[in-house]
């Protein structure tokens, strides 16, 4: 009985698996990133992406890729500056954006945004080329599991719970219903046979 409620347990668990799996596909691999912003601000051409693509409250990074509009080539001594404004309340957050000694072309910046919702987003450059401002949103979700998930983990906790009580009152009943045959043979003036285990 118990090995039938796990193999049933386990069952249920691959075949929501796969479905959440195939439900999911869609959504972008972990670490990728989401382009939020990708056009040209004064001199520069500026991408601005959000990492991870689908970002929930907490840490985010915001990756700032600039160009030189005239001439495509990337703009590796600038200074940037990333802001971020909450949907409804809260304080504006700040991060600046550093590029590494690897890679000149692409600027870095962390912040905490620790309110679901569309947050604004702010990125202001200045360089040899001059001064741009690019505005864009980022979207931040809630840490909160969706519907689907909640009940697909509600199901499971059921059915392994079902499998386990199941299990213990088939111990308690086979139990019980060879101490009845036990006691039935010496009524009846015979031995019971002991279990060899």
């Amino acid at each position: 009985m118990l090995a039938a409620g796990f193999i049933a347990a386990s069952a249920f668990l691959a075949l929501t698996t796969g479905n959440a799996s195939a439900q999911t596909t869609e959504e972008p691999p972990p670490g990728a990133e989401l382009v939020i912003f990708d056009d040209v601000s004064g001199p520069y051409h500026l991408r601005v992406s959000q990492s991870p693509a689908r970002s929930i409250v907490g840490t985010v990074r915001i990756v700032v890729i600039p160009t030189d509009a005239a001439t495509g080539e990337p703009v590796e001594n600038a200074l940037v500056r990333i802001f971020g404004t909450p949907p409804e309340h809260g304080e504006r957050q700040f991060s600046p954006g550093l590029n590494s000694p690897t890679d000149r072309t692409r600027y870095f910046g962390q912040m905490q945004l620790e309110e679901a919702g569309a947050w604004t987003i702010d990125v202001e450059i200045d360089a040899d080329q001059g001064r741009a401002i690019a505005v864009s949103q980022a979207t931040i979700h809630d840490r909160a599991r969706s519907g689907t998930s909640t009940l697909v983990g509600t199901l499971m906790f059921i059915l392994i719970s079902g499998a386990f009580v199941g299990s213990g009152f088939w111990l308690w009943y086979s139990s019980k219903r060879a101490r009845r045959r036990r006691d039935e043979i010496r009524r009846s003036g015979g031995t019971p046979r002991r279990s060899s285990g």
